[in-house]
Order: C-alpha cells, then structure tokens, then sequence
C-alpha cells in the first residue's frame, strides 16, 4: 500500500483532471471516472459522491454516507472497458480511525469480481491511499464501505483510479444520484407523495365529494403524480415522508352499492394514458389492467400484463375503537380486485382492549362462498392480546403474488402472502388455490389497491374514529403479456379502422343545419343533416317532421347529435345554435337542469349510435372525452340568481356523458338572470373558441332575437380542440313529468340544430 504526500497528490489529481487515459496500456495512468453514484442518502449536498472527484482532499469536500444495517456501495463508471491496475483512496479524519471497506470491478455494471477483499485502511494518514491488484478488463468500480471502527460512517475525500485503456473524455459535470430525503427510507419530508412515489400507475379514491353528486371524488394519476395533496385525507407525513391515507365513515363513498369508505389507490397501468380506458364494460381486459396466467391466451394478449405482484412497506397508525363488535379496528391495506370480486382483501385488525395486531385477508370468488384466512393472530371479535401481533406504529411489509402452477396441461392460479417484519422475519401463508374461484374466463380482468379502506361504518363519532395508515414503499410489477396471434391482430386491426376516424381542419361555415323536415334522426339526404343517438335510454328521443324530442319525464335523460371532426385552428370558433320549445309543465327551483355539452369523439366507432348509461350501468365510452359543457338553472326560485355554468370534462370514470357533473370541473358561472316559460321557444348556443393559449367557451340563452343571458369563461390550460358530438341533457321532472311519449307536457322540442366554424 503506497501514501502520496500533499504534493503528490496535487501532482496525480492535476493528472487525473487532464489526462482521459494512458492508451499505450503498458504503464498506469489515472482513468477518467465519468460518474461516481450511490443510493442518494449521502449526508448532505456538499458530501455527495461528485465530491470524491473534484480534485479537493479538503474535509469539506468528500463523501458521507451512513451505514443502516447494511454496506454502502458507490459505483464508478470508467466510461469504457479499460485495464485497471489500482484504486487509491483518501479518508476523511484516515489519520485517526480505521475505515472498512472492499473492491469489486465488472465489465457490464451486473456481474461483479471482487479485486480488493475486506481490507481497513491505515489509519495513519490523510493522503491518498494505493490498493493494488492483479490488472483486470472493467468498466465499473463499486465501492463497498462498511462503517469505521469509532461509527457506521463511510468518508473518503478523493479517489483514483489507476490503469490503461482508451481515452475518454472527462464530462464537464460528474453525474450522481439524486440526494433521498431526512425522512424513512430516503423519503422527502417537503415533497408531495408524487414525488416520493410513483404514482403514474395508480389513481385515487378519496372519501370526499367536492362536486355534491353523493360519491367520493377520484383523482386520476396524471394529476396525483404532479403532486396532489389533501390535508386529511392523502398528505406526506411530516415526521417520516410516508405516504399518509386517512378516513372515516363520515365521509362519501364511491357508489350505493359501497358500505365503507376509503382513502385507497387503484392501479392503472395505463401509466396516464388516457386514450385507454380504465376499464371494458362487460368486464373484458384491456391495457389498463392485468389477468391470471390461467386465463385464455386471448385474455392475456389483451390485458397489460399476466400474474402479479404487489410489495408494500408500511405502519397502520389508527383504527377505529367505536360502533359494531364486528367491525371495530378493521383496515383492509391492500387488495387485488376483479371485475366484481376480490381475489383478496388484506385485513390489519386491532381490537380496543389488546396492544397488538392480526393480519388475515378474505378469498371473495366469482364463484362459491367467500374464504377467510388468519396469518397473524386471529379473525374473531373477542380475542386474546396477539403475542405475535403487530402493534400500530410498527414497520412492516407484504407481498401478494399471484403465480401460476403448472399442473399437467392446466396453469393453476395461486395466491401467495408474506408479512415480512421490521426484524427480518417473515411469516408466510400456505398458497392458496384458486382454480375453481372463476376468475380464468375471458370477461375477467384484475387490478391492485393499496391504501385505507375502512371495514367500520357504525361508529358514533365518525369525524374522530377514524383509520390511518402510511406508506413507505409501494411497487406492483407484472409479466409481459404475451404477443396476439394473427387472428386476434386481424380482429383488433378492424376494429381500429372502423374507429379511427380522422378530425378535419375546419372550414369556416355551416357543417350542419338540421331542422328534421324529413322526420328522420340519421344523416339523411341532406347534406347538413346529422345523426341523432340516445345517451341514457333508448326512450329519451322521439323524432318527428320538425322536430327532435328530447323526453324528460321521471329520469334525466340524453340525447346526442354526431358530425364530422373538426380541428380548430387557432381563433377559430365553433359554435352550436339550438332552437327549443318549452312543455306545458315544468319543473321550479332546478339548478344544473338543462345541459349542452359538446365534445371530442376519441374515434370510438361506438358513439355512432344509441349507447345507454345511467348510475348503475355506466358506458365507458363516455369516459375522459375532451370537451366542456354549459348547463341552465331552471325556474329557480329567485330567478335573479339563475345562473349559465361553464365545465369542462375530465378524466374520470363515472361512465355517464352528462347525467352528472361529477365527471367535470367548474370553471365558472355567470350572466344575467333569467326564467324559463311554459310554451316558449328559446334559442341556446355553446361556442369554443381555440386561443392562442387555452380555450374560451360561451354559452347565451335568447328569446326572439333578444339575448336573455350570456356567460364566457377562459380555460387558460385547456388545449381540445377537436369536436364531432353535441350531446342535450335535461334532469328528471325539470321540463315535463309525464314518462309517456306523445304527451303535450313531456320534454322539449328542439326544432333546429344549427353548427358552424366561424373564423
């Protein structure tokens, strides 16, 4: 082992700086190190690993990085295959304490050889330290360092490493990894969760309802990976930089059909593409979720991955105490869901009277009866303190896999589930079998959750009995899917053209004006004529010599009117006009009631004809299509406050067109007030404009050429600006109550369509 004095070590580290490599390769030269990274928890900006190379043996300048139970590693990268003769080190404080350390090489940065074995330094000198060896062909250094003998500390000041080869150039900067956070497993204190996680293959249920339509809100993964938060409900938690899920009964749902609430991620692995559908109706996979190896090979080449597996490190922190002896203290932290069941639900459940914890999980089939299984401790309400339970607050991780086995000529599906402590042990359930559980047909599909789902719904102060619960690590991998065959190549490359219908630069003028003289609602022999569909029911249109019915009675219904694309340029406006005559009977005091929405198709073949959708059976063909939409207060009861809102359709999956609001945004309201007439005929419009940034959207209501109401709103974001597809709603009871067609008090009348570019 050599030790270079102060002027040496100027002397080699100025060499190092200007020489790229001694290309003879018959004597040793320092090699240019193009990177030098390690697991980003360094100890502070200035001790990252750039600092080994600067040039600088000053104590300032150097690398730290703490040992937790487990070496540290930095791996250098020589930029190219070269002959590596020695590897010289200078120690932080090397003078006065023994650092351990060892040295392994690689020509692929994957297969390592070990050139140093476990050594310590010196501990005689602050200098440059030389470890020779044997010469041998790599690319990559790793350095391994494992604590001092005075603390678990690794600190060098500079190294090189010495050889010959080709030359390299130097890069003006030595890249490195990105520092971690203070927090538990090198998590940010002060980043969102989307910035500690990644969060592009999940959305978010939360259970809030900031749109008022009696369902917890969703946040789609685009928007949680820029970084969205909520104070209670989904927030980094200041002390750890977990990823922190909160709820309580108290809040909203995501259907009727739900029991309990959640704060609780879905997988997407569409990974914010939103031209896939988060789901097929009927239940058929599609690239935004995953399938058994069991299932048919046609399932498989359809979905976006085969088997699964999903790993989670994290604390349950609350549970609730209060409500039924059933429900007291149970949190589901993680599932895989199917089209209507769980393959399984993870229970953590910890009763009032007891210091630890269970963990068991429920098998809900397609097919039989739903299977509980205990892990940890037991299921029961009334159970002895767990002695090998999990207390809140302490760190664990699962995994849930599932594998397929084979058995002769059939792939079985297993379940596999391990808790892995924060000591290192582990306990493993027994596979379980699901071969006969239903889920290897072709109209199955699955997908992950992880989060807070709560299993309590009858605790007398829901507000304060809550669940809580945070994550640390969160990862879900999947097999490939397999390539289609040729057939299936065929079948999806029909379907692909019969959609794939292209939008046209618009022309200003009238593209259509549709006044029903021939008593029809397809595109008739007039060219400006379209074609008319339904939206919730087959029930909603009725059409007759001038005019188009849309009928309203005891349910909301819709209509919609297709046409072809068109692509605004910018300051291009296309704007729809539309005459309507009011019933006899009309409803008072309807806010939201009257709806016009027009809207990008996305080539989905599909719109071109009747497609139902209510709460209960919604149509994904609905979902995420850009566009906005204007709706009416009807008869309010101080018509001074009747209001033309302005939204715009999101991302999310709620499957109707506009039968709700919930799958929008407000982005205003306004205009005069104003009262609709039993009777009357009135002319609406809704026109959008493509800026040169956003796009400005107005809706007007007017009654023989006077303008009643007028309202304009920017989208200062909004970039569609394709549209093929005006679409009418009208609440239940809002424009007539009689659910029978021909009836003088049911619905409206809309007696010219008229749709122009105006430029």
């Amino acid at each position: 082992m050599n030790h270079f004095s102060a002027t040496a070590i100027s002397a080699l580290l100025l060499c190092a700086g200007s020489v790229s490599a001694n290309t003879a390769c018959d004597g040793s030269g320092p090699l240019t190190i193009i990177s030098a990274t390690d697991d980003g928890m360094f100890d502070d900006v200035s001790h990252s690993p750039a600092s080994l190379l600067d040039g600088s043996t000053d104590p300032d300048s150097r690398w730290s990085n703490e040992s937790q139970g487990s070496p540290k590693e930095i791996l250098f990268d020589l930029g190219a295959q070269q002959t590596l003769k020695s590897f010289s080190a200078a120690w932080y404080k090397g003078d006065s304490r023994k650092s351990n350390f060892k040295i392994e090489a690689s020509l692929d940065g994957k297969t390592f050889q070990t050139i140093v074995a476990d050594r310590t330094s010196s501990g005689t000198t602050l200098e440059l330290e030389t470890y020779e060896f044997d010469a041998v062909k790599a690319q990559y250094i790793k350095f391994i360092g494992n604590g001092n003998e005075s603390n678990n500390w690794n600190s060098m000041t500079e190294v090189v490493a010495t050889g010959c080869g080709v030359a390299v150039e130097k890069p003006k900067e030595i890249a490195v990894a990105e520092r971690k956070g203070a927090g538990m497993f090198g998590l940010h204190l002060d980043k969102p969760p989307g910035e500690n996680f990644d969060l592009q293959s999940w959305y978010l249920s939360v259970p809030t309802d900031e749109d008022g339509d009696g369902k917890s809100d969703n946040v789609f993964e685009n928007e949680l990976a820029a970084g969205w938060t909520h104070p209670k409900y989904f927030y980094t938690d200041p002390a750890t930089g977990g990823m922190v899920f909160h709820v309580s009964a108290a809040g909203a749902k995501t259907s009727k059909n739900t029991s309990y609430t959640r704060s609780e991620l879905r997988g997407m692995l569409r990974r914010g593409d939103y031209n896939i559908e988060t789901r097929i109706e009927g239940g058929y996979p599609n690239k935004n979720n995953w399938v058994f190896s069991s299932a048919p090979k046609s399932a498989q080449a359809a979905s976006a991955g085969v088997d699964g597996k999903m790993t989670a490190t994290m604390s349950v922190n609350q549970v609730t105490r209060l409500g039924k002896a059933y429900q007291v203290g149970r949190v589901v932290i993680g599932q895989i869901h199917a089209k209507n069941d769980e393959p399984i639900r993870l229970y953590y459940r910890k009763l009032p009277t007891n210091k630890f914890g269970s963990i068991y999980f429920a098998h809900d089939p397609e097919v039989g009866k739903e299977t509980w299984v205990d892990v940890i401790g037991k299921r029961a309400n009334k159970i002895a303190n767990p002695a090998d339970g999990i207390a809140l607050d302490e760190v664990f991780s699962y995994e849930i896999e599932v594998k397929g086995k084979q058995e002769g000529d059939v792939i079985i599906p297993m379940l596999h589930l391990k808790i892995i402590r924060d000591d290192g042990t582990e306990v493993v359930a027994d596979p379980f079998d699901m071969r006969d559980s239903g889920f290897n047909v072709e109209d199955e599909f699955m997908f992950f959750k992880a989060g807070a789902y709560s299993g309590n719904n009858s605790s007398p102060t829901p507000e304060t009995d809550f669940d809580k619960v945070t994550f640390f690590k969160l990862e879900a991998t999947h097999s490939p899917a397999p390539e289609a065959t040729a057939d299936m190549k065929a079948v999806a490359e029909k379907s692909a053209k019969a959609a794939a219908v292209p939008a046209k630069a618009a022309v200003a003028g009238v593209i259509v004006d549709d006044s029903f003289a021939d008593g029809g609602r397809d595109n008739g022999a007039d060219a400006l004529d379209t074609a008319w569909w339904a939206t919730t029911t087959s029930g909603a249109i009725e059409v007759a010599k001038g005019h188009v019915g849309l009928v309203s009675g005891g349910s909301g219904r819709g209509i919609r009117a297709t046409f072809d694309p068109q692509t605004l340029a910018e300051g291009q406006t296309i704007k729809a006009d539309f005459t309507f005559t009011t019933p006899e009977t009309m409803g008072t005091n309807r806010d939201s009631a009257l709806r016009v929405g027009i809207y990008d198709k996305l080539g989905r073949a599909d719109l071109e004809g009747d497609l139902s959708a209510s709460s209960k059976k919604p149509n994904l063909n609905y979902n995420g299509l850009p566009g906005y939409m204007i709706d009416f207060d009807v008869n309010l009861k101080d018509p001074t406050k009747a209001n033309i809102n302005i939204r715009k359709h999101k991302d999310a999956t709620t499957g109707r067109l506009l039968g709700t609001t919930k799958g929008y945004t407000e982005l205003g309201a306004g205009g005069n007030g104003y009262q609709f007439v039993p009777g009357e005929t009135y002319t609406g419009s809704i026109a959008v404009q493509k800026l040169a940034a956003g796009i400005k959207v107005t809706g007007s209501l007017s009654q023989d050429g006077t303008v009643l109401s007028e309202f304009s709103k920017t989208d200062e974001k909004g970039d569609a600006n394709n549209f093929g597809m005006l679409a009418f709603h009208v609440n239940s009871k809002t424009f007539g109550s009689s659910k029978k067609k021909d009836t003088p008090d049911n619905g409206i009348d809309i007696k010219n369509l008229k749709v122009e570019i105006l430029p």
